[in-house]
């Protein structure tokens, strides 16, 4: 719901420069893969991920399934030139645990 607001305002720039690195990239001659997270959050352990084509369904992504997921495509190739969206299925934090996690958190 707020994506768009986001998006169009506070994230405008960033954004634009990511779309234009994403192009980028695609238009090497490297194999790559682009890996798109949703909202990170931690947590102690790897849980699993999902991996979808360009968009996720989910909303939220655990840090340590991102690092997993990273290390994954380092030796799987099946999703070589191609967008993926990583989402942690197995644990669905509140908005509001999110955002008091990153205010507590130490500097």
């Amino acid at each position: 719901m707020l994506q768009p607001l986001i998006t169009a305002t506070l994230g405008k720039t960033t954004y634009a420069d990511m779309r234009r690195m994403e192009a980028l990239v695609r238009a090497s001659d490297l194999d790559w893969t682009i890996l798109r997270a949703s909202g990170l959050f931690n947590l102690p352990e790897p849980t699993g991920y999902r991996l979808d084509e360009n968009e996720a369904p989910g909303v939220y992504t655990a840090r340590i399934d991102l690092a997993t997921c990273l290390l994954d495509q380092a030796t799987d190739h099946r999703q070589t030139r191609t967008i993926q969206a990583v989402t942690t299925t197995a644990v669905t934090p509140s908005l509001w645990s999110l955002i008091r996690q990153e205010a507590l958190k130490s500097a």
